[in-house]
Parts: structure tokens; C-alpha cells; sequence
């Protein structure tokens, strides 16, 4: 998280939505300052935040889900420090990650699927069929839609210009773009390549997807919804925001 005392806003970094460049960015070279943790939610800069920060302007970022999900599978497969981090345990109890509860999912679920795509040479298929059983979710549904500006990695460097200046930076330059996933090569969409991954994909990210306006390609029109999709979204997201309001 990162806040701007002198033009009074808050930047909310959700991860995998390029939040670690945009962030170093405006640290860098505007003075913002680092605020808590790196991921931490907007509850958590409420529960912390003075009086007069509470009013402060709202920025996050948003990302399609599938697009995402195939980025995180080649951080697993092909980035070595991730890799080394996962398998050895370094940087498991970070203070820069939240909770002891958080930063312990977190690693145990990366763990797991970093093990299971670099022993096995998983292709992106066979991760994503082993791992996404459930309809997705992330704590963008609690408040990114009551916050002041949203930055969608869709239009990465016009919105970053267009937020920030509306923010109040006086920015020098578009947002130089760092992270970038190695080993991956074609559009997102390309990863999702047959029927059987379509489908389950309609069903992990379809509830998720029509709550922040995204859309399938028409090329996925023969592919049905599950009907039982929007349902299963509505319960598991009941334990899920307990957590990531209060145990995050």
C-alpha cells in the first residue's frame, strides 16, 4: 500500500495487477510513501489510518481473472527466485505480507503449485485443471468499487496517466513497465485451448467476471455456465470475506 500525504490519496495494491511497478514508480518519483504492507486490503487502512486519512482519495487496480491466472503459472514455472522462495521457505513469515494467518496460506498454496508445475513440468492446462475447482474470488469485492479510481491492467499506461493526474501528480513520464512474466510468449486467451478448460473456466471465473463487467470471447458462445456457478460464488464467498475482513 502506498499513500500520498501531500495530494491526499491511498494506492491499494491488489496483487498480480501490476501494482509492484506502479508502486515503485510513484515511491520513487513523487515521494509517495509506503503505508502498512505491501498487499494490505483497505480495512486494514481503515483500522490504522488517522481521522484525516480516512478521507484520503481511493486508487486500485483491477485485472481479468484468466489473464492473471496464466501469469502466476509462469512465475511458477519460469522465475527462479520465486521458485527458490517457495521451495526453501525464505521470506515464509515476511512482516511485509499481513498476518501470520495470511502470510501461511499464502506460502502453503504457492508452495504447492510452484512444486506441482516445476516437478512435474505441468503444462498450463493440467495446473489449471488441478487447482481451480471452485469459483474464484478475490478481496477486490469488498470496497474497489466504492474507491475513487480504479487502474484496469487492460489499459495499464493510459489509466495509470489518467488516475494519477487526476490525483493530483504532476507525472514526468508514462510508467516505465517492470515484473513482466518470463517465459510467456502468446495472449492470455490462447492458453485456454480446449473445451474441457473453457468449460471450467465459465465455471471458476464467470460470477467473478460479470461483477466487474469482463466478458468470454464470443469464440465461447457453445461453452455453458454451470447454472449452480453463481450459487456456489454467493456461498463460498461468505467464509472468505469473514477472512479477508478481519483475519487478513
Amino acid at each position: 500500500m502506498v499513500i500520498d500525504r501531500k495530494n491526499k490519496f491511498v494506492f491499494i495494491e491488489l496483487p498480480l495487477t501490476a501494482t509492484s511497478a506502479i508502486s515503485k514508480e510513484i515511491r520513487d518519483m513523487y515521494g509517495c510513501e509506503s503505508f502498512l504492507n505491501k498487499h494490505a486490503t483497505y480495512r486494514n487502512f481503515l483500522k490504522k489510518a488517522s481521522p484525516e486519512e480516512r478521507k484520503y482519495a481511493t486508487i486500485g487496480s483491477m485485472r481479468n481473472p484468466l489473464d492473471q491466472t496464466v501469469s502466476m503459472y509462469f512465475k511458477y514455472k519460469n522465475d527462479k527466485e520465486l521458485g527458490e522462495r517457495f521451495s526453501t521457505g525464505k521470506n515464509k513469515f515476511s512482516r511485509r505480507n499481513g498476518t501470520i494467518l495470511r502470510r501461511l496460506l499464502s506460502f502453503n498454496r504457492h508452495k504447492s503449485r510452484a512444486n506441482y508445475v516445476i516437478r512435474n513440468n505441468a503444462t498450463f492446462e493440467q495446473f489449471f485443471l488441478k487447482f481451480f475447482k471452485f469459483p474464484f474470488s478475490n478481496w477486490s469485492i469488498l470496497d474497489h468499487k466504492r474507491f475513487d479510481y480504479i487502474i484496469h491492467f487492460e489499459n495499464l499506461v493510459t489509466d495509470y496517466r489518467n488516475v494519477f493526474t487526476s490525483a493530483g501528480l504532476s507525472l514526468q513520464r508514462d510508467l516505465p513497465l517492470s515484473n513482466k512474466t518470463p517465459g510467456r510468449s502468446k495472449d492470455f486467451w490462447s492458453y485456454y485451448a480446449t473445451d474441457k478448460i473453457k468449460r471450467r473456466a465459465k465455471f471458476v471465473f464467470g460470477p467473478f467476471m460479470r461483477y466487474w463487467g469482463y466478458q468470454f470471447p464470443e469464440s465461447w458462445n457453445n461453452i455453458k455456465e454451470p447454472w449452480y456457478g453463481q450459487v456456489l460464488y454467493n456461498i463460498t464467498n461468505i467464509p472468505s470475506k469473514i477472512y479477508w475482513r478481519y483475519l487478513m
